[in-house]
């Protein structure tokens, strides 16, 4: 068995809460987006879905999910490609105004997403 990714949201949380360190807040983010994009993406493999083992999976992953015909898929797919970009922020930019309020937001989104993702019927989209 390997890495369960959802355990990042549990550090993402407990960075969260050093609200005046800037760099516990971006890394916050990004582990929350990790602990959602990881578990997606190896839902996606399970099925059957091949994806790149490149910077190409990320928008392939939400792709995937925001194109299916079922509901819920395409919640996680949009708010999946949301916290991407709340991520990317959080790794590449240099100023993040309003940071508090994005990791708290990615937290919740991060939540949100993995109990979606654990919600899935066993089948294909």
């Amino acid at each position: 068995m390997g890495f369960a990714w959802a355990k990042y949201l549990v550090l993402a949380e407990e960075l969260a809460v050093r609200s005046t360190d800037e760099a516990s807040l971006r890394s916050s983010i990004s582990r929350a987006y990790y602990a959602v994009f990881c578990t997606a993406r190896n839902r996606l493999l399970e099925e059957g879905e091949e994806i790149p083992k490149t910077g190409e999976a990320h928008a392939e992953v939400w792709t995937k999910y925001r194109e299916s015909a079922q509901k819920r898929r395409k919640y996680i797919g949009i708010t999946g490609d949301r916290l991407r970009r709340s991520r990317n922020k959080a790794d590449y930019d240099d100023e993040f105004p309003s940071i508090s309020a994005v990791v708290q937001d990615a937290v919740v989104k991060a939540r949100h997403l993995l109990d979606s993702l654990g919600g899935l019927d066993s089948g294909k989209h």
